[in-house]
């Protein structure tokens, strides 16, 4: 049976990979050391709650997801979870509401 750091150590290093990410690019995301990360990673080290939200949050994963035998889903042509490919989505239609809206407010004098 695995023990939980090493389940979490197995599964950052799992997503970090399939998200194609070096242990730098992971820790940048997450706002924090490469040192860190690799310590994570080794089961060196066990993470603050803080900490595994931020990790989670830079895979693209949910954070009980760190701590399951199962690997989320991804979308092949993309590596993106569903749920922030979803967030993606979002955050670009409101991107695309505010520039409509400007137009509104400031027409062109075409």
């Amino acid at each position: 049976m695995t023990n939980i750091r090493d389940l979490l150590a197995q599964n950052i290093k799992k997503y970090r990979k399939i998200r194609g990410y070096s242990q730098e690019d992971l820790a940048e995301l997450a706002k924090t050391s490469t040192t860190h990360i690799g310590m994570i990673e080794i089961g060196k080290k066990f993470p603050s709650v803080k900490m595994l939200e931020q990790i989670a949050s830079a895979l693209g994963i949910d954070t009980p997801e760190l701590f399951t035998t199962e690997t989320v889903v991804f979308m092949p042509s993309h590596g993106l979870s569903i749920k922030r490919l979803h967030q993606e989505i979002l955050d670009e239609v409101e991107i695309f509401r505010k520039k409509i809206n400007d137009k509104i407010e400031k027409p062109s004098n075409d």
